[in-house]
């Protein structure tokens, strides 16, 4: 409640900041999704930009002045989006470090346009890897895009614009539990 009262201030003074995304918190669909997908417990490793991505795309997303950047001090968004993984898994049972199923991933679109009056719109997208024993079982891009109504008034406009983005991993998250050629991959037996 400190957090958001903080940054409504910010926004209310109309001055740039740059503000820090929250922590991911594990959500009911998450942990749902990975707990009816049937995969075994997995271990996740590297997370990058994906080659060719320039790397001011991992560091912020821009919204009207103000900058959104990951958490961790000098993180980059691939590392939210490898901790987001590790923080559903960990929550739904299915994370086991000595596990021989690795998830790796590559950031490949972080993208947040609030610059908008009327509405705003994020996309988000990673391919993400998933290795047995040095095999490759799977390696595909997921994408997931958002749209909302946002507002001239920046008080009201940011805050949505972080709300949205930070939800933006929770979704693609969700799309990876719920892939069936994803499912596959972490059942696989030799």
């Amino acid at each position: 409640m400190k957090r958001l009262a903080l940054l409504c201030a910010i926004f209310a003074l109309g001055g740039c900041a740059t503000v820090p995304l929250g922590q991911h918190q594990a959500a009911v669909d998450g942990v749902t999704a990975l707990r009816d997908s049937g995969i075994k417990s997995v271990s996740v490793g590297e997370f990058t930009l994906a080659p060719g991505v320039k790397p001011a795309v991992g560091k912020s997303v821009s919204a009207r002045g103000s900058s959104f950047t990951p958490p961790k001090e000098n993180a980059s968004f691939a590392e939210y989006l490898r901790d987001s993984l590790q923080t559903d898994l960990r929550a739904a049972g299915k994370l086991d470090p000595e596990s021989p199923y690795v998830i790796g991933g590559e950031l490949t679109q972080s993208v947040l346009n609030a610059g908008g009056v009327s509405t705003a719109s994020s996309t988000l997208a990673a391919r993400f890897k998933v290795t047995k024993a040095g095999r490759s079982l799977f390696d595909k891009e997921l994408k997931v895009d958002n749209q909302w109504e946002s507002s001239f008034v920046g008080a009201i406009a940011l805050p949505a614009a972080l709300n949205h983005y930070t939800e933006q991993y929770s979704r693609l998250l969700v799309k990876l539990y719920s892939d069936d050629d994803f499912r596959k991959a972490c059942t696989a037996t030799d």
